[in-house]
């Protein structure tokens, strides 16, 4: 059977390899095949990167990141990436392969059987706990934790598998997103923080808290339908009283607002619930490192036997045992340049542990400061002037004290040696404590970190120091042009504006904000995908509306938004109130009326379109054809008002009235008033957008009359 609908068909065989058997998923940037392997027999998932961003090196590269993190995420409770490939088919495109999962989604299991029970609730989270804590430890974070991803092979919670193809199809009953703040997904599910675009393991943990919730009650929990009332219901506890015995206890702590209130981990959450915890980290598989070279001061042969301590005290005995060590070639020891020298003369300074010394370098200053213990004001002096030799353009700001108990004999050459490896850094700390090194700052480039790393690791194995390295790369200003360029070849509905840091550049810990009207949720995805790669490092916030295409296709034909006295009031048919920014819902009867301005005459046009594509035509109509201002409309302080649709207790084949159904979403009222007819003849009661298109684009030139006037506004529907 064939998918026209993909890219694929039912049948094909994919790089020699994967049998295509049908679509089972599609998004905005790629489509997700179900396939079978022709050499083992095993079923994949096939996810494709859609041919229009094949050819795009930015998409192709985070694919490879996202394939790269993803492998390493070994575990049960994950679903399994394989492989990034490339085939050569239908134009060239890249796909991942990842393991299949047959089962239900927890979101087609509550919709056929409503709640489920807390037991098998409890062996969902402990699923779902493992699989975070192996995806946490490799820093990726799910951010869209809810029913739609988790599944349940053959119905059994104890083998729940969290997926996310990135383009999942949602399924739940209710569901709705949100766009703004750095934030597009199911609101219903988010963490209060992530709507601000902060995401960490503990913004997955809430999402799951409310996954297991809304499990239990066998419905989607309501959060709002505006923006406003979503952060406000986020800001409160969620009521979790019905929930009984453990599970009840989980889910309040998962759903605190605030992160610090929740479980700080999955793996603090998995030894709540009392099973194993996952390794947090990778384990380091790197070759121990080579023995450092030692060179080791000749000395004479010796066969000296210890004597044994005198009863009582025995100090005179320890002296004669050194004064013969002396004797015997061991004179270092007895002239204090040793280990034993404290065993014969006392210390010169107090003692420290741990002995501890710190240089720093901040960035665009002229200065080095170092602080710290040093065997001496000799030693001391000896490394400041070796430290000046190689910083020779910075002035060293010294802050030395003289103290024992240092651990080695090499103290202030080992720091000088160590510092020296900083220098290409931008900002540098070095610490060395007893006989470990760590090394932090700030380099200009992936390669510059990755030099002095391997530098100061080296260095620290020659002179036989523990290291760490923590190295950030500098972020470079970036100018906001080429971002507003870039962008606009992504627009599907309006123009799109990126804007932040000075209004020219953005600086290192500047946020970037993308405004406008967007066809459909999806683009986001897209905008995340370019921008952080044309700009990484940057947190993104988006301040959009969402509105469909067909809503699209007819904004891109009218001129743009003027004052100019026109406006479109809605009310309620059945019942008085204020309409507002609320969304109509459904079986609500809208009534519309269109204000003009009472010095303007001409012929007035008004219609609707709804987000399936459709268009009506509100006035004129074959049963209301007189649409001449005036005598169309009343006289309503000193403006003409005309009503376009009627309450169901008015209506009538020429005075039109509806209720809201299916389709929900954006929909669209336009109103035109111009000198001349718009068109030749009564367009039908309703056509197709593209029938409309074809009529209006010959009559350009009167849309964009100045004595032409146009309003429009949405009109929401929701269940």
């Amino acid at each position: 059977m064939n998918t026209p609908e993909g890219i694929l068909r039912s049948g094909e065989l994919l790089n020699n390899t994967y049998v295509i058997e049908k679509l089972i998923g599609s998004g905005g940037t790629g489509e997700v095949y179900l396939a079978k392997n022709i050499v083992s027999g095993r079923k994949f998932a096939i996810k494709i990167l859609k041919q229009e961003f094949s050819q795009n090196e930015a998409f192709i590269n985070l694919m490879r990141r996202e394939a790269d993190v993803l492998h390493n995420v070994i575990d049960d409770a994950v679903v399994r990436y394989n492989e990034l490939l490339k085939s050569e088919m239908h134009g060239g495109f890249v796909f991942l392969v990842m393991e299949f999962i047959a089962g239900q989604q927890l979101a087609e299991i509550m919709q056929a059987t409503g709640a489920m029970a807390p037991d098998a609730l409890l062996q969902v989270a402990r699923r779902m706990g493992q699989g975070l804590a192996a995806a946490h430890a490799q820093n990726a974070f799910h951010r869209d934790i809810s029913p739609d991803n988790i599944i349940l092979p053959g119905g059994d919670p104890a083998k729940a598998k969290l997926i996310d193809f990135g383009i999942a199809r949602d399924i739940s009953e209710n569901a709705q997103t949100v766009v703004g703040g750095g934030f597009a997904g199911k609101y219903q599910y988010a963490s209060p923080e992530q709507l601000n675009g902060d995401v960490d393991a503990r913004s997955d943990l809430y999402s799951l808290g409310v996954t297991l919730l809304n499990a239990y009650r066998g419905k989607s929990s309501q959060v709002g339908s505006s923006l406003m009332e979503i952060v406000q219901t986020k800001a409160q506890r969620v009521d979790t009283r019905d929930v009984p015995g453990q599970l009840g206890e989980l889910i309040s702590r998962l759903v605190e607002p605030r992160p610090e209130d929740r479980f700080q981990s999955a793996n603090e959450m998995v030894q709540w619930l009392g099973g194993t915890p996952t390794t947090t980290a990778p384990v380091s598989t790197s070759p121990a490192p080579a023995e450092p070279a030692m060179i080791t001061p000749s000395k004479p042969a010796s066969s000296f036997q210890a004597l044994p301590e005198e009863p009582g005290g025995g100090g005179l005995g320890k002296f004669i045992v050194l004064l013969l060590i002396a004797a015997l070639g061991g004179g270092g020891w007895f002239f204090g340049f040793g280990p034993g020298k404290e065993l014969v003369f006392p210390a010169k300074y107090e003692a420290e542990s741990p002995y501890t010394i710190r240089a720093r370098h901040d960035d665009g200053t002229n200065f080095i400061t170092i602080a710290g213990f040093v065997r001496g004001p000799e030693a001391g002096a000896q490394m400041l002037t070796q430290l000046q030799l190689a910083y020779s353009e910075y002035t060293i700001n010294p802050d030395l004290e003289n103290a024992s108990g240092e651990p080695n004999d090499r103290w202030e050459q080992i720091i000088v040696s160590m510092v020296k490896e900083a220098k290409p850094l931008n900002s540098w700390k070095v610490e060395m404590i007893d006989e470990a090194v760590s090394l932090s700052g700030e380099a200009e480039s992936e390669a510059s970190a990755a030099a002095v790393r391997a530098a100061f690791e080296a260095t620290g194995r020659l002179v036989d120091v523990e290291t760490s390295v923590a190295i950030t790369v500098a972020v470079p200003p970036v100018p906001l042009a080429p971002l507003n360029e870039l962008i606009a070849t992504y627009q599907t509905c309006g123009p799109l504006r990126i804007t932040g840091g000075d209004g020219t550049l953005l600086g290192p810990d500047d946020r970037i904000t993308v405004s406008g009207i967007i066809a459909r949720e999806s683009d986001v995805e897209v905008f995340d995908l370019v921008l952080n790669e044309a700009a990484p490092g940057h947190g993104i916030d988006y301040n959009l509306g969402v509105l469909n295409t067909p809503v699209c296709e007819i904004e891109a034909m009218l001129p743009a938004p003027q004052d100019n006295g026109m406006e479109l009031l809605y009310s309620y048919g059945q019942r008085d109130g204020e309409v507002g920014s609320k969304p109509f819902r459904e079986g609500e009867n809208p009534v519309i009326d269109v204000l003009i301005p009472g010095d303007q005459n001409g012929f007035l046009y008004a219609f609707y379109v709804d987000a399936d594509g459709q268009v009506f035509h509100l006035i004129p109509h074959l049963s209301r054809q007189t649409h001449t201002v005036p005598p169309v409309g009343k006289a309503v302080d000193g403006k003409q008002r005309v009503r376009l649709t009627y309450p169901i207790s008015e209506a009538s084949t020429e005075n039109l009235g509806f209720r809201v159904v299916a389709p929900f979403g954006t929909n669209m009222v336009v109103a035109i008033l111009s000198k001349r007819p718009l068109f030749d003849s009564l367009r039908p009661r309703a056509e197709s957008i593209a029938a409309l298109q074809e009529a209006l684009a010959p009559q350009a030139n009167i849309l964009n009359d100045s004595e032409t006037l146009v309003v429009s506004r949405y009109l929401v529907t929701d269940p």
